[in-house]
């Protein structure tokens, strides 16, 4: 899926993110679907309506549409912000378990957060010294290929005979 969105944004297509969301759920499930077939398809539970209900429930709510977001988002930020900001991911997993779970920090946990937290901070402190000549550059620098893709393409010049 990454090799896709990638391919769609060198195109300067991008990508419905809905797609994308479908996309990523259909690999995945392919990808599951030998193990679920040992297992069994279906729920073996003493009340098997409300466990399909609560499967139905995980794939929408907190899937489909975490998803959805998720790309939505990392389609509208800049690929370097977007490559740490999802590492907050572990941080937010971690804060969950301590809050609802009642589980304990360890050592290696606290470290990794305060590292992960402290490479955001400095991205964001960077972003926010960024030059506005520099971000209208590269916006500039994105008409420049948009208009040479709807062209044919850039100029194509022989290499010289070294």
């Amino acid at each position: 899926m990454t090799l896709r969105a990638r391919l769609l944004g060198r195109r300067g297509t991008g990508g419905d993110p809905l797609v994308t969301t479908v996309w990523s759920v259909g690999v995945g499930t392919v990808c599951l679907l030998p193990f679920a077939l040992v297992e069994g398809l279906v729920p073996h539970a003493a009340e098997p309506v409300r466990v399909l209900w609560l499967l139905a429930y995980m794939a929408t709510v907190p899937t489909a549409l975490a998803y959805a977001l998720y790309f939505s988002g990392a389609a509208a930020v800049r690929a370097a912000t977007v490559s740490v900001i999802m590492l907050i991911e572990p941080v937010g997993a971690a804060a969950i378990a301590v809050l609802v779970l009642g589980e304990r920090l360890t050592g290696p946990v606290v470290l990794g957060t305060v590292l992960l937290l402290t490479a955001v901070g400095a991205l964001i402190a960077a972003e926010s010294r960024r030059p506005a000549d520099a971000q209208e550059g590269v916006a500039q620098e994105s008409d420049a290929q948009e208009a040479d893709a709807q062209e044919g393409g850039p100029e194509v010049r022989p290499a010289l005979a070294g």
